[in-house]
């Protein structure tokens, strides 16, 4: 009986088999690159493809944004990733070793036979390099010293590039026939090339266009200014903004410049979570981070030894406490603690909010620390071998007939540790209108007692910050100043005050011009007053004057930042 069974199925299930409906392969059309990415053999980075019609294009970088330094570029061993419909046949196919270096053609087949042919193309791009040119320099025939724009780059399409170059009796100048150099971005082009051996006539200002790493063409114009013998030549060689900087504020209340470094303070009162930042004085790149030495840290200074120091502010009973690192390596080193309800007289509420200078070296032999309050005094400490010789500051009333018995802001500083240098102050209190006869003073003290006052006409309103040097026996003082309002143009100047008799000098005086040397462009800065700095770094007959402007507004904040200036001390 189970045999029957079996031949009465088999044919029921072929008769179903055979009244089935055919089925129809549905072979796709479809021959779309979707999505296709690039990257360097062996690594990770994914570099994806931009499809346009057929062509495909990959913007690779092969520097670090920022920066000039190689991340890749052998562009001849690349491996690619595509997604591509299902059914597809590649020619070539996508996998192995690519050489990139020269455009590339696929043909894409879909199922149903139909192709397209796509161009891979690999553009070498410096990301975010959009400056152009950085800088463009000129020498003498029979010369190899370069001489600089006045103004660092960036440059804007349009703008006349002005280099300052020597026309004197020993050294004349034949405008007709110099020699040029210049510095771009990687990845950036200019037109027409230029060859460092041959002569340019610059009788009329050089027409250069750059194209930057996005494509983007400026026209710039080289305009040389003959000048004759100058004892100090200036140029700004860099900006750096607080973004770029990667600050997360844009009060900068302070600046420490050391031979290889300078430092910018992020510290918050509570906590220890704050940053001691480092940079690199080359180019304006972090280096690190420190974390602050303790709870209400605030301003940060260096002596001329190198050694960086961070200070407190009193507030809640913190005290004045000064932690000295030796190098941004190590670690802080407490070298003076005065609290303030052991003797309150000697260390008010908010000491230490105001900056604090440093003359000598606080390590070894003799150093004094100044620092200032409202109340019209300034505090002093004096150190030997790193050790002070009190932790009780001496307490000093400034002329009253000269401030009024106080003053809202105020900064004190002296040239070095010498028992005979000279010591410089500068103070401020608010009035109401320019004219009014208040706003900053700057005066020196030299080592007889005698005062010598600079012309209040000679700087704006306010001076937020200044730093005196001596380059070859000459003294000069770089002062940051800014006109009365918050938001009022700010400024660099720079002033010769070895001939003392000539502070009282006023624009347009006989001799002027050998008192004020230099004057920079605006700096669009904003302040709160107590922020912004100036550092100063003499190496020889180099001078490198840092500058920290701030801003206090949204608007403003891209002005922010630290600026670089170079004055070279010239010996005819």
């Amino acid at each position: 009986m189970r045999l029957h069974l079996y031949k009465i199925l088999i044919p029921v299930f072929l008769l179903f088999q055979g009244c089935q409906k055919p089925e129809y392969q549905n072979f796709s059309s479809n021959h779309t690159v979707s999505a296709i990415n690039l990257k360097f053999a062996g690594t990770d980075r994914l570099f994806p493809g931009l499809i346009a019609g057929d062509s495909i294009f990959f913007e690779v970088p092969i520097y670090k944004s920022g920066t000039e330094e190689l991340i890749e570029n052998d562009l001849s061993a690349m491996e690619i990733i595509a997604s591509l419909p299902v059914g597809t046949v590649i020619n070539p196919g996508l996998g192995g070793i690519k050489n990139m270096n020269q455009p590339m053609s696929i043909k894409v087949t879909a199922a149903n036979g139909e192709s397209k042919v796509y161009i891979l193309k690999v553009k070498k791009t410096g990301m975010d390099y959009t400056k152009g040119l950085l800088d463009f320099s000129v020498r003498k025939e029979g010369q190899n010293k370069f001489y600089q724009p006045q103004k660092a780059a960036p440059y804007v399409d349009g703008e006349t590039i002005y280099i300052d170059v020597p026309d004197t009796r020993k050294d004349p100048l034949d405008i007709s026939k110099l020699f040029a150099t210049l510095k771009l971005e990687p990845t950036c082009t200019v037109t027409p090339v230029l060859n460092a051996d041959t002569p340019i006539d610059f009788s009329q200002p050089f027409e250069i266009k750059v194209k930057d790493g996005r494509g983007t063409v400026r026209t710039h114009y080289i305009a040389i200014n003959p000048v004759g013998f100058e004892k100090t030549r200036f140029r700004e060689l860099w900006f750096r903004t607080a973004a770029e900087l990667g600050l997360t504020r844009t009060n900068i209340k302070s600046l420490a410049v050391t031979a290889s470094n300078f430092f910018i303070a992020e510290f918050n009162d509570w906590d220890a979570n704050g940053k001691l930042n480092v940079f690199s004085n080359t180019n304006g790149q972090l280096v690190k981070k420190i974390d602050p030495p303790t709870t209400f840290s605030y301003h940060v200074g260096a002596d001329k030894g190198g050694n960086i120091l961070v200070n407190t502010w009193n507030d809640s009973g913190k005290g004045f406490i000064l932690n000295r690192y030796a190098s941004p390596d190590s670690g802080p080193e407490q070298i003076l603690n005065q609290v303030s309800w052991d003797e309150p007289q000697y260390i008010p509420p908010y000491l230490g909010v105001n900056k604090f200078s440093v003359a000598g070296n606080v390590k070894t032999g003799k150093a004094y620390v100044y620092s200032t309050m409202q109340n019209g005094n300034y505090y002093t400490w004096q150190f030997n071998n790193g050790v002070p010789l009190s932790t009780r500051p001496v307490v000093t009333k400034f002329d009253v007939a000269k401030t009024g018995g106080t003053w809202d802001i105020a900064s004190v500083k002296r040239a070095n540790a010498d028992a005979n240098a000279h010591t410089y102050f500068s103070w401020y209190n608010e009035g109401a209108t320019e004219t009014d006869g208040k706003g900053s003073r700057f005066e020196v003290m030299d080592a007889a007692g005698i005062y010598y006052r600079l012309n209040p006409a000679n700087h704006f309103y306010k001076i937020l910050a200044f730093d005196a040097f001596t380059v070859n026996g000459d003294e000069f003082v770089a002062i940051l100043t800014q006109g009365l309002r918050s938001n009022s143009e700010s400024k660099l100047m720079v002033f010769e005050i070895t001939n003392k008799s000539k502070l009282a000098l006023a624009p347009g005086d006989p001799g002027y011009v050998n008192l004020k040397v230099f004057e920079s462009g605006n700096l669009g800065i904003t302040t709160d007053l107590s922020s912004g700095d100036v550092q100063v770094v003499v190496d020889g007959l180099q001078v490198d004057i840092y500058v920290a402007a701030t801003a206090i507004s949204s608007q403003a904040a891209g002005n922010a930042g630290v600026r670089k200036y170079r004055m070279e001390y010239i010996i005819e």
